[in-house]
C-alpha cells in the first residue's frame, strides 16, 4: 500500500518534485523516491507489508531501465503467477511481479490480477504510458489532463500541489455533492477527473490512444445452485477470501464492531491463523452507540488479543481537527475510519482487516427490502409537481418513487441521496443535479440493487472514505467481502436463495454455528459515532461556525435557521445532512477551494 504520482509534459517540466513527495509521505512512511527522464515523472511514497526490503522500493525498473512502474495496492495471487513467468526473480514482492507481468502482456491479462490497485507502467523506448484501477475501485486514481500534461496521483490535494490553478468548483458539481454526499464515478474539483474502476488508459505523448474496461463476463451467471449448495459455497468463498488476504510481512490485526460482518471476518482469520491475533474496536459512553459487549463476547469466543478504544467526547474533539485535515475527498462519513486506524497504527500494526462490503453483497441494509415498498408506491412519483409544498421527509420519498416509477430497479440508489432535488434548489439556490443513475429501466432484481450500492454509494464514501482515512495515518486496509470470486458468486445468486427471514440471512447461516448468537439475534447496528448528542454539546461551536460560514458562502440564511432547529430537535434535517454541511465546509475553508 502506497502513494503514487506521475507527471508528462510536452513542456519542460515546473513541478516542486519535494514538495509532491512530501504531500505523499503520510501515505507511505517507509520510503520516498522519484523517477525523472526529460518531461516525465514518477513519484512512490511506500508503505511496506511484502518483502519489506529496500530492494523492493518503487519507482521499480527491470534490470535494463527501459520500464518502470509505481503500484498502490496488494496483488493476492502473486505467487500463482510468478510461477506462470520464466523470471530471474530479484525479490519475493508483488510489485516485481506487476512490472513483469506487465512487460509480457500489456492490457490483454489485467483481469487476472486478484488484488486491489491502482498503476501506472511506463516504457521508456515507445513512451507508452499504461495506468489502471481494480475493479470496484478501492484504490484511488486521480488525473488532470490538458493539450500539454498528464498528471496523475493517489489524492486529489497532491493534484493540486502539481497543478495550484486546481482550486475550483462549480456550483453544479456542488449540486450533485449535496445530492449524493459525495461524486459518483468523478472529483468536486474542477478539472480532476477520476478513472473508472476496472478500467485502463494507454497514452502516448500525453494523449489516450486507448481506453477500455479488462473486466470480463460473470463466471457464474446462469448457475441454479439449491441453497445447501450456496451456503456451502459462500463460506469457502469467505474463507478463502480472507485467507489470501492474510499474506504480510508485518503485523497486521482486524476491525471488530461486534457487527456480523466484522465477526465472520474475525472468526475466520482466528481460525486460520491459529495463534495470536489482534482486533480493535471502539466505544462510547452512550451505550445506545456502543457495541463493545458484543466485540468483547466475539473476541473472548475466538481468543483474539483485543483491544478496547474507549472514546469520550472531549477525546474525539481533540483528534476531530486532525481528521478533517486527513480528508482529501469531502465526505460527510469516514471519521470513525479515522479514529480506529489511528489507534490501530499507534499499536504498531501496518495493516488491519474490515468487513467492508458485506452489507452491499448480501442485503444486510434495510434499502433492499424497502423496494417492495417503493414498488408498490412508485405510482406516487407521478405527483411530483407537489414537491415544493410538501415537508422534506415527503419530498425525499418522492423523489425514490418517481425514480423507481420511472426506471424500476435502477431507481434503487435514490434511497441514498442527501438531500432532494428540491430542497437543493429552495434551501442552497443550486440547479438540479446532473450525475444520476442509468436512465435505463432495470429489473427488480436484488444484484442489480447491489451494483447501485457499490456505485453510489460503497464505492464512492465507504471505499474513498476506507482509503482516505486509513493511508492518512499509514495503516492499509482489506476487505474480503470485496473479493472478486465472491462477488461475481453473490450476484449469480437468485433472490430466493439470497433472501430469507433477516437481512443477510444467507451470509448469517453460512457462519451461523461459528458465531456467539448474540451477534445475529438482534437489530443491525451500524458502525457510528454518537454524532446527534455531541452536535448539541461538545461539537456545537465547532459546527456552528462551519454551518453559519457556509450559510454566508451561498447566501443562503436558510441553512442557518435549519442549524438553530435543530438544536432544538425541530428540523427536518437529521444530523448528518447537518453533519455533511460542516465537512464540506471544513474542506472549502481548510483548501482554499473558490466556488464558481
Amino acid at each position: 500500500m502506497c502513494g503514487i504520482a506521475g507527471h508528462f509534459s510536452k513542456t519542460k517540466l515546473t513541478i516542486n518534485k519535494q514538495a509532491v513527495l512530501a504531500s505523499l509521505a503520510h501515505r507511505g512512511p517507509d520510503a520516498q523516491a522519484l523517477w525523472e527522464e526529460n518531461n516525465s515523472l514518477l513519484f512512490h511514497s511506500r508503505l511496506s507489508i511484502i518483502d519489506t526490503d529496500s530492494r523492493s522500493n518503487q519507482p521499480f525498473s527491470d534490470p535494463t531501465g527501459r520500464f518502470v512502474l509505481v503500484f498502490n495496492g496488494e496483488i493476492y495471487n502473486y505467487k500463482e503467477l510468478k510461477s506462470m513467468l520464466n523470471i530471474d526473480w530479484q525479490t519475493t514482492s508483488d510489485t516485481e511481479l506487476l512490472l513483469h507481468w506487465l512487460i509480457n502482456f500489456g492490457v490483454s491479462r489485467i483481469n487476472e490480477l486478484d488484488g486491489m490497485f491502482a498503476f501506472a507502467f511506463y516504457d521508456s523506448f515507445t513512451k507508452d504510458l499504461i495506468v489502471a484501477r481494480d475493479r470496484f475501485g478501492k484504490k484511488p486514481f486521480y488525473y488532470h489532463m490538458d493539450n500539454e500534461n498528464f498528471s496523475f496521483a493517489s489524492e486529489v490535494r497532491v493534484l493540486m500541489r502539481m497543478h495550484p490553478e486546481l482550486n475550483k468548483i462549480t456550483k453544479q458539481q456542488l449540486s450533485n455533492w449535496l445530492f449524493w454526499q459525495t461524486i459518483p464515478g468523478g472529483c468536486l474539483i474542477e478539472g480532476i477527473e477520476e478513472l473508472q474502476p476496472g478500467h485502463y488508459y494507454k497514452l502516448n505523448k500525453q494523449q489516450i490512444i486507448a481506453k477500455s474496461t479488462y473486466l470480463q463476463e460473470n463466471p457464474y451467471l446462469g448457475i441454479q445452485p439449491t441453497r445447501e449448495e450456496a451456503l456451502s459455497n459462500v463460506k469457502e468463498k469467505v474463507i478463502n477470501a480472507v485467507e489470501k488476504r492474510l499474506v504480510a510481512d508485518v503485523p497486521f490485526a482486524a476491525f471488530l464492531s461486534g457487527g456480523i460482518d466484522s465477526s465472520i471476518i474475525v472468526g475466520v482469520a482466528a481460525k486460520l491463523l491459529g495463534k495470536d491475533f489482534h482486533t480493535f474496536s471502539m466505544s462510547f459512553d452512550e451505550s445506545l452507540y456502543s457495541e463493545h459487549h458484543i466485540a468483547n463476547q466475539v473476541a473472548k469466543h475466538h481468543k483474539t488479543n483485543h483491544h478496547e478504544i474507549r472514546l469520550k467526547p472531549n477525546d474525539f474533539l481533540d483528534i476531530l481537527p486532525e481528521g478533517l485535515a486527513a480528508t482529501d475527498h469531502p465526505s460527510g462519513d469516514g471519521l470513525n475510519t479515522y479514529a480506529i486506524s489511528k489507534y490501530t497504527q499507534k499499536e504498531g500494526f501496518k495493516m488491519a482487516l474490515s468487513g467492508i462490503g458485506g452489507d452491499e453483497w448480501f442485503l444486510g441494509y434495510p434499502y433492499f427490502r424497502k423496494m417492495d415498498f417503493w414498488r408498490k408506491k412508485s405510482w406516487s412519483g407521478m405527483a411530483a409537481f407537489l414537491s415544493p409544498i410538501l415537508s422534506f421527509k415527503h419530498r425525499k420519498g418522492l423523489e425514490i418513487a418517481r425514480a423507481v416509477n420511472s426506471f424500476g430497479g435502477n431507481g434503487y440508489a435514490y434511497q441514498r441521496i442527501l438531500f432532494d432535488q428540491t430542497t437543493i434548489k429552495q434551501y442552497f439556490k443550486l440547479g438540479q443535479p446532473t450525475i444520476l443513475p442509468t436512465r435505463e429501466r432495470a429489473e427488480f432484481s436484488q444484484s442489480v440493487h447491489s451494483m447501485q450500492e457499490w456505485e453510489f454509494y460503497l464505492q464512492p464514501v465507504i471505499l474513498r472514505d476506507s482509503d482516505q482515512f486509513s493511508m492518512a495515518v499509514g495503516l492499509e486496509i482489506r476487505t474480503p467481502f470485496m473479493d472478486d470470486d465472491l462477488v461475481d458468486y453473490s450476484l449469480a445468486l437468485s433472490d430466493t436463495i439470497k433472501l430469507g427471514h433477516r437481512p443477510k440471512d444467507l451470509l448469517i447461516t453460512a457462519f451461523e454455528s461459528e458465531l456467539p448468537s448474540s451477534v445475529y439475534n438482534r437489530p443491525k447496528q451500524g458502525f457510528t459515532l454518537p454524532w446527534e448528542q455531541w452536535m448539541k454539546n461538545e461539537l456545537m461551536s465547532f459546527c456552528e461556525t462551519r454551518i453559519v460560514s457556509f450559510a454566508d458562502r451561498l447566501k443562503m440564511p436558510q441553512i442557518e435557521r435549519e442549524w438553530r432547529s435543530f438544536l432544538q430537535s425541530r428540523s427536518e434535517f437529521s444530523w448528518s445532512r447537518l453533519w455533511s454541511i460542516v465537512a464540506i465546509e471544513d474542506w472549502i475553508a481548510r483548501n482554499n477551494i473558490r466556488i464558481e
